[in-house]
């Protein structure tokens, strides 16, 4: 039996867009199949009643499966990804013919009805982007039946020249930094508004630690781009990471106060000597999520600072009960016991962060490092946007009750019992009465009492 009541449909509907497979007999257009589905979901980002995951989010599925970034995945597969990232439709599909007679073929999977749906575009292949966007029209049409969004405002004219659109997509599938970063340039040089590429080789000179130059890139993006937000995160780590609090701190007070934007901001507080406020973001990132470890990790190393050591010890165990194995964490609780002239459960903490990291030794003869923690994905989405209770009993029809308590009893077993607790929730608002889920439960709850 499934339990539990289907929410509504008034929230967005969720839509995960796979590349398309090339069935030509040419290779050498094997790009197009990750450019059809970019442009798809470029797209329909910004439209209303609908919630599109970005192809970061799916090459982070892909990673937690073992799957290689540039694999085409079966339709078996894209149907587990589906389940397993809450997804409303699954978008796959492929692309066939000639310079002259080319074809788009989209297959749009309903996930709550179990029903496919193709969808067929046809014409030149040097329209593949007005081709494109007719396919994403009509995908939309699928997925919300009474969207108000004419075909006009996606066919009227391309939203890039077809020269930039190629060295983007060329740009992002080379694993070279330097030649993805000359092809993006290439693009951006083509279309100079372009706002996929200068947000890319901002992400690329952001990894590459030159933080002036990502938020060169970065600025440039139009104000009404759909990535403006992720810009503006990402910007604010740039300014943090050059020691520039002041316009770190700025920055992430424009965004929405989700959890990971309030972990910044109160890093970025912190550095520029605002104590007390940062304490103030780091409680309300807690309470946004009570199972993230890492506000209750920076609170307890506040108050280690401050010397307000009960506190520090209260916020650093409670970070221990969500990550057990947290060699930083157990130091600084070490340290804490340590003043608190508890020196038993001091010896026996830092012993254990010891044998976890190797960095602790050194630690020992130190000055406290700066240990305050960021979040760094540029998504800053919440878990709970997209498990509502009827794609936790769509991920459930899917997925059996043993595997999903594999997946429970694997977080347990790697001392992530913020991450088990995540899922049992999930799973017992479907399974309310399950004796294995209650009892891993349990076991969460006893290990949590350890500390």
């Amino acid at each position: 039996m499934l339990f539990g009541t289907v929410q509504a449909s008034a929230d967005p509907s969720t839509i995960l867009v796979f590349p398309f497979e090339n069935v030509t007999n040419d290779r050498t257009l094997d790009w197009i199949g990750e450019g059809i589905s970019q442009l798809i979901i470029e797209r329909l980002q910004p439209e209303h009643g609908i919630w599109t995951f970005s192809r970061e989010e799916r090459l982070g599925a892909f990673e937690k499966l073992g799957i290689p970034e540039t694999t085409m995945v079966s339709r078996a597969t894209a149907l587990k990804l589906g389940w397993d990232m809450g997804a409303d439709h699954v978008v796959t599909g492929r692309f066939a013919g000639t310079a002259d007679n080319f074809q788009i073929v989209a297959r749009v999977v309903d996930m709550d009805a179990g029903a496919a749906t193709e969808v067929t575009i046809e014409g030149k292949l040097q329209d593949v982007i007005p081709l494109s966007m007719s396919a994403a029209w009509r995908i939309l049409k699928k997925a919300v039946p009474d969207t108000v969004s004419p075909e006009a405002d996606y066919t009227a004219r391309p939203p890039v020249p077809r020269s930039a659109f190629e060295n983007y997509i060329r740009g992002i599938l080379t694993q070279d930094f330097q030649k993805r970063s000359e092809l993006l340039q290439t693009a951006v040089r083509l279309h100079p508004q372009y706002g996929p590429a200068l947000f890319e080789l901002g992400r690329i000179s952001h990894l590459q630690r030159d933080f002036k130059d990502s938020n060169q890139w970065l600025q440039k993006i139009p104000e009404t781009s759909y990535l403006r937000r992720q810009a503006s995160f990402l910007m604010g780590l740039n300014y943090f990471y050059l020691a520039d609090y002041a316009p770190a701190t700025t920055v992430f007070q424009t965004l929405p106060a989700v959890y990971d934007v309030l972990l910044n901001l109160g890093a970025a507080f912190s550095q520029n000597g605002d104590r007390d406020s940062a304490a103030d973001a780091w409680r309300r990132a807690i309470d946004t999520d009570s199972l993230a470890s890492d506000a209750f990790f920076n609170l307890g190393y506040l108050s280690l600072i401050k010397d307000d050591l009960e506190s520090a010890a209260r916020n650093l165990t409670e970070s221990l009960k969500l990550r057990g194995r947290d060699s930083e964490a157990l130091f600084l609780l070490g340290r804490t016991y340590e003043k608190l002239g508890r020196l038993e459960e001091s010896g026996k903490a830092i012993a254990q962060a010891s044998r976890l990291s190797q960095r602790i030794d050194r630690w020992l003869t130190q000055p406290l490092p700066k240990l305050e923690r960021l979040a760094t994905s540029t998504l800053f989405r919440s878990r709970d946007e997209i498990w509502t209770e009827q794609r936790l009993i769509r991920r459930a029809r899917s997925q059996d009750l043993p595997a999903w308590l594999e997946l429970i009893q694997t977080d347990i077993d790697l001392y992530l019992l913020g991450d088990a607790l995540r899922e049992l929730h999930g799973l017992l608002r479907v399974y309310p009465e399950s004796s294995e889920a209650l009892s891993l439960l349990g076991e969460v709850r006893r290990q949590q009492n350890l500390r």
